[in-house]
C-alpha cells in the first residue's frame, strides 16, 4: 500500500470502529462479576467497569466483517483473518463476540480494548495497518502478536498475574509496536 492508501485505511478502519461501537452499545452488557473477579488482578477495575460486551449468538447476528479487509485482500497480498475464524472484534471500550466468551478469548479481547486505550483509537489503527502492509500476515501484527503471548502466558497459568496496562505501555514506550 501507498502512504496514502494507508492514511485513508486509517481513518475509514477508524470510523468504521467508532460506528461499530454504537451500533452495538444498545445490546451490550457489562461484564458478570465472576468474569470481573477473574480479570482484575490482570486489568484495571476502571476498565472492566466501562467495558461492553455483546455475545451476537444470543441476538442470531454475526459478527460484522470489516469492509475495508476485501480491499486490502484485493489491492496487496496481505492475509487478513476470514470471517468464519473471527471470534470476536474490539470496538474501543466495547467487544463483540460470536459466541459466549471463554476465559481466554475475554481476556485476548481485554488486551485489545487496553491497546485501544492506551494508544487511541487512530494510533491503533495506524499501527495495525502499517504492520499489516509490513508483515503481511495479520498474526504477525505487533497488537496481535502481543494479544496472544499474554492471552497464552494468562492460560498457562493464571494464578501468575501481571498489568496488562503495563505491558501494553512498555511496548508503546521502547517502540516495539512499530517492529
Amino acid at each position: 500500500m501507498t502512504e496514502t492508501e494507508i492514511v485513508a485505511l486509517v481513518a475509514e478502519a477508524a470510523s468504521w470502529v467508532n460506528q461499530m461501537r454504537e451500533q452495538y452499545r444498545a445490546l451490550a452488557t457489562s461484564l458478570d462479576q465472576p468474569q470481573k473477579t477473574k480479570m482484575r488482578p490482570f486489568f484495571p477495575a476502571e476498565l472492566l467497569e466501562r467495558l461492553r460486551v455483546v455475545d451476537l449468538s444470543e441476538t442470531g447476528q454475526k459478527l460484522p466483517y470489516p469492509p475495508f479487509y476485501s480491499r486490502v485482500r484485493a489491492g496487496v497480498s496481505c492475509v487478513v483473518p476470514d470471517a468464519a475464524h473471527l471470534t470476536s472484534i474490539p470496538f474501543i471500550d466495547l467487544v463483540a463476540f460470536s459466541q459466549k466468551p471463554t476465559d481466554r478469548t475475554l481476556f485476548h479481547a481485554l488486551v485489545h480494548v487496553t491497546q485501544f486505550t492506551i494508544l487511541g483509537v487512530e494510533r491503533f489503527m495506524e499501527l495495525y495497518a502499517r504492520g499489516l502492509n509490513k508483515k503481511g500476515l495479520y498474526i504477525l501484527i505487533s497488537l496481535v502478536e502481543q494479544a496472544y503471548k499474554l492471552d497464552t502466558r494468562f492460560t498457562n497459568d493464571p494464578s501468575d498475574t501481571f498489568s496488562v496496562a503495563e505491558e501494553v505501555q512498555q511496548w508503546a514506550q521502547s517502540g516495539r509496536y512499530e517492529r
